[in-house]
């Protein structure tokens, strides 16, 4: 990750997202939500991924987790993966505070370059001036 100063243009900081864990090598990417979901889906079992559901409540029946859902059904799971917004019923059950304001904004997005993108494998954010910008390649083709 290379962090640079947009007043003057000028590397400050660089940090490598390469690092060394107990499984082996790693590296920090981002990934498109659509290939996550589905890497997830392809390795379970055909209907156990469940989308566009309401969480109503969660609770604990041994080492399951029973889900309840807006349209009446209950779940029942031995993984749970929070994806339900702002306002998550999973990150209150796991006991996180309520979000909050912190006066900062941010706009994200993908950007996808045909031909392969200038940013090469490095992470890079730029600052000053009350600004932040950040580059993060995804592979080749895509930068968030």
């Amino acid at each position: 990750m290379v962090l640079a100063s947009m007043d003057t243009g000028l590397p400050t900081v660089v940090i490598s997202l390469r690092t060394k864990a107990t499984w082996g090598n790693h590296e920090v990417r981002r990934i498109l939500r659509k290939n996550l979901l589905g890497a997830l889906e392809k390795e379970l079992p055909s209907g156990t991924v469940s989308y566009s559901s309401k969480v109503v409540s969660i609770e604990e029946s041994g080492h399951l987790k029973m889900v309840h859902l807006a349209d009446g059904s209950i779940l029942k799971t031995k993984v749970l993966i929070g994806c339900d917004g702002i306002n998550s019923v999973v990150a209150k059950w796991l006991g996180f505070g309520k979000p909050a304001f912190d006066g900062q904004s941010e706009i994200k997005g993908w950007s996808y370059f045909e031909h392969g993108h200038p940013a090469g494998p490095n992470y890079q954010l730029f600052f000053g001036k009350g600004v932040s910008l950040g580059i993060i390649p995804s592979d080749d083709k895509c930068v968030y």
